[in-house]
């Protein structure tokens, strides 16, 4: 699995990228980093990209589909946080509304799924749009490193 997170904890901002191989043993291991408090902030708003180096060809339906049930408990859900999903292929746009559907809270529904190109909409949305540089400058170093499992990075 190829995944980044960047905490940018001052901001309640979390970035993740996809940009490799992901299971179904790895998405569940990623959906429990993201549940640590650390992460799950009151009111937060996140942004995941799937790269186009991602690849869910290992990824099981229920998995992804009870990955976004599992994160139906994290505060940053139940508190009206916001999620952005921005996919680089097509499958990964249909992959991402499947768990739009399944994080679906009742009277709640702030997660947006995007296409690629779509950074400045999501940044605005999401009350980002000073980052989105600094964004840019993340995703560029980690599709370039194109590493393996899980990396994390905190900005304070």
């Amino acid at each position: 699995m190829g995944v980044h997170i960047t905490l940018h904890s001052s901001r309640h901002f979390v970035l993740t990228i996809f940009h490799g191989s992901v299971s179904d043993h790895e998405l569940e291991a990623f959906v429990e980093e993201l549940l640590l408090d650390k992460y799950d902030r009151d009111k937060g708003v996140r942004l995941a990209i799937l790269s186009e180096g991602a690849s869910s060809s290992r990824l099981s339906y229920h998995a992804l589909y009870a990955a976004g049930r599992r994160m139906r408990q994290c505060r940053f859900r139940q508190r009206h946080g916001k999620l952005a999903i921005i996919a680089g292929k097509p499958v990964d746009f249909g992959l991402a509304k499947v768990y739009q559907i399944a994080t679906k809270i009742t009277d709640h529904d702030e997660i947006k799924v995007l296409h690629k190109g779509d950074l400045t909409s999501a940044a605005q949305w999401l009350g980002i749009s000073d980052l989105s540089e600094n964004i840019q400058q993340i995703i560029k170093s980690v599709e370039q490193s194109a590493g393996e499992g899980l990396s994390i990075q905190a900005i304070h």
